[in-house]
């Protein structure tokens, strides 16, 4: 119990007086800590000792590292984390190293304008409906009959370390300093104004009956959502073999529009770029959520065709991480994605529901395909897990053969490993050299 706490203490003080130790650092010391706590059950205490030192020492001096404490040129080389000839790329206000020509994720060449060239990551996209099948950190644009929508999706490189270290990504100015793994920017005019209160949701293709293990992790992770989001509906769908009703609801979660991050609203023609800096615009969440949100369903009252709106949704980045394709807490386990969702492509909405009476005068509580009006449809998914071109081509309406068979740059095809293996190596890893 006294190697526990003074392991607690020390993790707890690091994260609290190392100001300039990333996420990650501290993500690896809570990891050896609870590695600790499991091996002090079964292991002779004189070893406890032993391992308390190492490990403690080791993440020490890794958060020393990364605090820049040893920040010497000579030192960093000695510890071979830069070559002497490394080439340099000029980030947002400093300069950070870039990989060599010869890492084996292939070449990302530098440049003194920040171009990076050859990256590569496993996310794709598509406007529904589809008009072809995009990247990450581009812009494409649609008009449908509710709105002209334009959407921009920038991510980091959570699948290669490397290159997230280095900077060597389109984007990387947006997340230096920041936690967020990625941000989706949707920005529409309206055609159509919509009558009821809007959502934003995701829906997945076809219904899969759920374990009870991944129920309670879904449990804890709509609880978290819902303390950052708001009220979050979440249905499994209905089971079409057993349903007794008209019609049955596909597995979906929504969540009210005020649970985006940040909203921007301008006159026609003065809109902000969605591929720059917006800080500093609109109304933020992070200011204070009940004015945010009081904020947003004024303009709701009061939407116009003459305006466009702007959103920005990076919040459950921390729960859902499109790249490496996995949900989970901050600093826990994290899960395959594929066990919460029945095929591995998911649709991201922005609706309205139009009411429905029953004949009992009640009215309809599922999200029905038939009650809802759209005014922004994407889907997406990953290459590393990509789905059946059979369900890609029913969800986008069109398939890419390239696009799912081609492996992007730092995913690795691998045997997707059981929960129980996933907790072994997340508690563990820490404690065993890199």
């Amino acid at each position: 119990q006294a190697l526990c706490s003074s392991a607690l203490q020390v993790t707890f003080y690091l994260q609290q007086h190392t100001t300039k130790m990333d996420i990650v650092t501290s993500s690896y010391l809570v990891r050896a800590t609870l590695a600790l706590v499991a091996l002090a059950l079964v292991v002779p205490m004189s070893l406890h000792v032993l391992l308390f030192l190492v490990a403690v020492s080791g993440h020490v001096f890794r958060a020393a590292v990364k605090s820049r404490v040893f920040s010497t040129p000579a030192f960093v080389q000695r510890l071979g984390k830069v070559e002497p000839s490394a080439p340099v790329l000029l980030g947002h206000g400093k300069a950070t190293p870039c990989p060599s020509s010869s890492s084996s994720q292939g070449a990302r060449v530098c440049s003194a304008d920040s171009k990076v060239h050859s990256y590569e990551d496993p996310l794709r996209w598509s406007l529904l409906p589809s008009k072809g099948i995009n990247r990450a950190h581009e812009v494409h644009m649609q008009d449908t009959d509710t709105a002209t929508v334009k959407i921009f999706i920038m991510a980091r490189p959570t699948h290669d370390k490397d290159c997230d270290t280095s900077g060597a990504y389109p984007s990387n100015w947006h997340f230096q300093g920041r936690s967020r793994k990625w941000e989706a920017r949707i920005q529409l005019r309206f055609k159509q104004l919509p009558k009821n209160p809007l959502f934003v949701g995701l829906e997945m293709e076809g219904y899969k009956p759920m374990p009870l293990l991944v129920r309670r992790a879904e449990s804890v992770l709509v609880a978290a959502a819902t303390k950052l989001l708001g009220p979050v509906y979440r249905s499994h769908g209905d089971d079409p073999s057993k349903a007794d009703v008209a019609e049955v609801e596909a597995p979906c979660v929504a969540v009210p529009l005020y649970a985006c991050d940040q909203m921007i609203v301008s006159d026609v023609g003065e809109e902000p770029d969605i591929t720059s800096s917006l800080q500093g615009l609109g109304a933020l969440r992070a200011g204070g959520f009940t004015a945010f949100r009081e904020h947003v369903h004024a303009t709701l009252d009061d939407i116009s065709t003459d305006k466009v709106y702007t959103f920005c949704i990076w919040s459950v980045s921390n729960l859902i991480d499109l790249l490496r394709w996995e949900i989970g807490l901050p600093l826990s386990p994290q899960m395959d994605s594929n066990r919460f969702v029945p095929e591995p492509v998911v649709t991201v909405a922005m609706y309205e529901l139009a009411e429905d009476k029953r004949a009992d005068g009640s009215s309809e509580a599922r999200h029905l395909l038939s009650l809802k009006r759209y005014f922004v449809q994407f889907s997406y998914w990953n290459t590393s897990s990509p789905p059946a071109l059979t369900i890609l081509q029913k969800v986008i309406g069109r398939i890419c053969q390239p696009a799912l068979e081609e492996p992007a740059a730092g995913a690795e095809a691998v045997r997707q490993a059981t929960f129980v293996e996933q907790l072994v190596e997340y508690y563990l890893s820490p404690c065993m050299s890199r």
